[in-house]
């Protein structure tokens, strides 16, 4: 069934649309070239990353609810990796507001990015374990 991959291959996008972020992230840094820039697309993008994380959680959910009978929904690693992905992508759009005014949000921001990206790439081995056949 075509349907039942539409959440791996949007979540795949989303995971590679965010290591671009984490990217920009890194490039933005203070005394590197063009950082001002780079922080500027990585502020630009990085909300569409958000909201793409949390469709790609919600869009998982609902297909094991209604595409995968062998599945309970909420139940897997995968689930819980995946939330917790979501809390980390929220811990950082949240701090992210305090950047430009406090260095504790400017050192605890990008640890945030970087356990969130982290989680992706551990998402993806767990996602492979229950693709459809």
């Amino acid at each position: 069934m075509l349907l039942g991959w539409a959440h791996p291959a949007a979540a795949a996008a989303t995971i590679l649309l965010a290591a671009r972020g984490a990217s920009l992230g890194l490039r933005g840094r203070p005394g590197h070239p063009r950082a001002e820039r780079h922080r500027a697309r990585h502020t630009a993008l990085m909300p569409w990353v958000y909201g793409l994380v949390v469709a790609s959680w919600a869009g998982g959910l609902a297909s094991v609810w209604t595409l995968r009978d062998d599945l309970t929904p909420a139940a897997s690693g995968h689930f819980a990796v995946g939330t917790a992905i979501v809390v980390l992508f929220t811990a950082a759009a949240l701090v992210s507001r305090w950047i430009p005014v406090d260095g504790r949000a400017r050192a605890i921001h990008p640890w945030l990015g970087a356990a969130a990206l982290l989680l992706c790439g551990v998402q993806v081995f767990l996602g492979l374990q229950i693709m459809p056949h």
